[in-house]
């Protein structure tokens, strides 16, 4: 067996069919998470990602609208545009957000960078002591913080704080049973680049350039 299968099997076999949540036909299809064929496994809210995603198209859509008109003076609708497509830059990096259970390591994508945790530098999961959110801390001291994945009016409905806390901690104990774990290993941070945000956000910087060379012209 590979050692991509041997993860798969370890982390399906490790409880992560035993969260929380009601107990609905429909709720427990949809908490089924099963690793992808590269054996991660994603944790998001989706309905979150499609809210951001839809408010963000809109705000595209607005941008269009404005440039295809003509009412108004040039200036003012370059300005109007770039602030609309900065706006759909940032609702679209706000739905980046998730969890990636991948072979050996936790990845926390954020809004601009994402956290790579080997799992053998796992130490604990835990609650934070001042705010009460799930946090990771490794074994050279440094916490990596959960508060976008915890505590929301969703987990009335189906339990996501939960989810992310056990799928991390079976996530961990599977690779450990699985003898997978390598050396003492260093968390990394990387920029989150984003094929639709990053050229949202250019758009948004050009057309306020434009603004500012209208507004210098008089």
């Amino acid at each position: 067996m590979s050692t991509l299968a041997r993860v798969t099997s370890g982390l399906w076999q490790s409880g992560l069919r035993d969260w929380y949540g009601p107990g609905t036909p429909i709720v427990q299809r949809v908490r089924g998470y099963r690793p992808n064929r590269r054996g991660e496994i994603k944790l998001v809210r989706w309905l979150r990602v499609g809210i951001l995603r839809g408010l963000s198209c809109g705000a595209a859509g607005f941008a269009l609208y404005i440039q295809l008109d003509t009412v108004g003076l040039a200036r003012d609708r370059a300005f109007m545009c770039a602030i609309a497509l900065a706006m759909a830059s940032c609702l679209w990096r706000g739905s980046l957000i998730r969890v990636v259970l991948r072979p050996g390591e936790i990845v926390r994508f954020g809004v601009l960078r994402h956290v790579v945790v080997p799992c053998s530098a796992v130490k604990r999961l835990h609650r934070d002591l001042f705010r009460g959110v799930l946090s990771l801390e490794t074994h050279d001291g440094e916490n990596v913080d959960f508060a976008l994945f915890d505590g929301s009016l969703w987990d009335a409905f189906y339990d996501f704080s939960s989810v992310c806390d056990h799928a991390m901690q079976a996530h961990v104990r599977a690779e450990s049973k699985a003898g997978l774990l390598p050396g003492p290993a260093r968390l990394r941070r990387y920029f989150t680049w984003s094929v639709v945000a990053d050229p949202l956000a250019v758009g948004a910087v050009f057309f306020a350039g434009i603004g500012l060379y209208l507004t210098a012209r008089g």
